[in-house]
């Protein structure tokens, strides 16, 4: 079964070294092994883990908790963050002397935890280089720094995907989902001229915006950053094209005025009641258009942002294991970790299985696509092999991402880009700013 322990896709009969080689982290064949004693404890009942997460699908969580707290014997004390805020509440946790054994985090400040001494380098616990090798290659530098630190495991992931509506686009004289950014803006203005007054949304808010930053350049055929974090999109000047592109489509209309503050939940109600043609967001957020049931939520369907003529961002968040966890707690933190983020102690992906079936979210493993426990569960009016096709080949996560000075970065974009959006600066002068922003980040100076 391809979702089994024994079928990563790699030679089983590899040694540690070798298969660490040949996917690029070699560093992590350097740290320290646990004794199998230690591990062995892990298995006895006792353990008392404090876990934290965020506000999403709260009894969700409760489940997959109590049932991995049922096999093992071991208890887990849960609480919640909200969304909005989480980072200043982990923070004020891992400071407060009250930290997390294990945590959910933004991949954005996960390389920052460890480096922190917040969150734990994962290396050496069994099986954390076998989780990162079945990995999509694409993925595998969300989870693991440059220095070969393991710092990560998925909660979850996902990429940007088009939601649309067929109707409205076959009626504009179109057979397909738009190929370029151009054919974008081409598409939404023959919309609009058919009636619809803002025929595309997207959760442009200045605390999301960065991220759309990504997805835009990559659509644009532009490398947002080298492997050092280099900003060398703005030397590229196909990037002028992506924010002039980006410009035009707030200033000309084919965005309500009101997309830089509306919240997600307002766009899925336009799409799904006809009042829009397209939303690109996350893929997931399809289920909740279809679900509503509004008058042309059958009508929607999914494609790539760019049809094929770029790549789109690929996504998601992690879960940590505090820096202060130690002995038998250790080894049941890191068998709780794995039964969340990777896979139980039988090989399935029974948390993402329920994932799969309770939001559409993805894992970053080839083998989740292939489950069919995962493929029994997800959405059917979802094309998980378009899905598939999107993580392995039309996708890249940014690994400039995940790098400790990055929140800096991206506290500042959304500011510049909405100056961009209201006509307060232009493409090269915002091109700049963005330049400056990762400078001061990197500096210090980005928060």
């Amino acid at each position: 079964m391809e979702g089994s322990e024994n079928t990563s896709g790699l030679n089983s009969n590899l040694d540690r070294r070798t298969l660490l080689t040949g996917m690029g982290v070699a560093g992590l064949v350097t740290a320290p092994l646990l004794s199998r004693g230690m591990m062995a404890e892990a298995e006895a009942a006792g353990q008392t883990l404090n876990f934290t997460a965020w506000e999403y699908q709260p009894d969700t969580i409760k489940s997959l908790v109590a049932n991995w707290s049922k096999k093992t014997g071991n208890k887990v004390n849960t609480s919640f963050i909200p969304n909005v805020g989480y980072t200043a509440g982990i923070q004020a946790r891992q400071r407060g002397g009250k930290p997390a054994d294990v945590f959910y985090n933004f991949a954005y400040n996960s390389q920052k935890f460890v480096n922190q001494k917040w969150a734990a380098d994962l290396r050496g616990l069994p099986g954390a280089d076998k989780m990162v090798a079945e990995m999509f290659p694409s993925a595998r530098s969300r989870f693991v720094a440059e220095n070969g630190a393991i710092v990560s495991a998925p909660y979850f992931s996902a990429v940007h995907m088009l939601q649309y509506n067929k109707k409205m686009v076959a009626a504009a004289g179109f057979s397909s989902t738009p190929n370029s950014l151009q054919e974008t803006y081409d598409q939404c203005k023959k919309i609009k001229a058919n009636g619809v007054a803002s025929p595309y949304v997207a959760y442009w808010v200045k605390d999301f915006v960065e991220e759309y930053l990504h997805v835009y350049l990559l659509a644009g055929n532009v490398q947002p950053f080298d492997n050092k974090g280099n900003p060398i999109f703005m030397d590229d000047p196909k990037t002028l094209d992506v924010l002039n592109w980006w410009q035009a489509m707030y200033k000309d209309g084919m965005t309500p005025k009101s997309v830089l503050t509306d919240d997600p939940g307002k766009h899925t109600t336009s799409i799904a009641n006809g009042d829009a043609a397209f939303y690109a967001l996350h893929h997931y957020f399809l289920r909740d258009i279809v679900e509503s049931k509004g008058s042309a939520s059958a009508d929607i369907s999914q494609a790539k942002i760019v049809g094929t003529g770029g790549k789109t961002l690929q996504m998601g968040e992690v879960i940590q294991m505090g820096g202060k966890v130690t002995g038998a707690k250790k080894a049941a933190a890191w068998d709780f970790m794995k039964n969340y983020g990777y896979k139980d102690a039988g090989g399935q992906f029974t948390t993402f299985q329920k994932w799969a079936a309770s939001g559409a979210l993805c894992a970053p493993y080839p083998g989740f696509f292939t489950d069919p426990k995962v493929i029994a569960a997800f959405p059917k009016y979802m094309d998980l092999s378009l899905i598939k096709d999107t993580f392995q080949n039309a996708s890249d996560i940014v690994p400039a991402r995940t790098l400790p000075w990055y929140q800096g970065f991206q506290a500042q974009c959304g500011t510049i880009i909405h100056d961009l959006l209201l006509g307060n600066s232009n493409a090269r002068a915002t091109a700049n700013a963005l330049a400056i922003a990762c400078k001061t980040a990197k500096s210090g100076s980005g928060l």
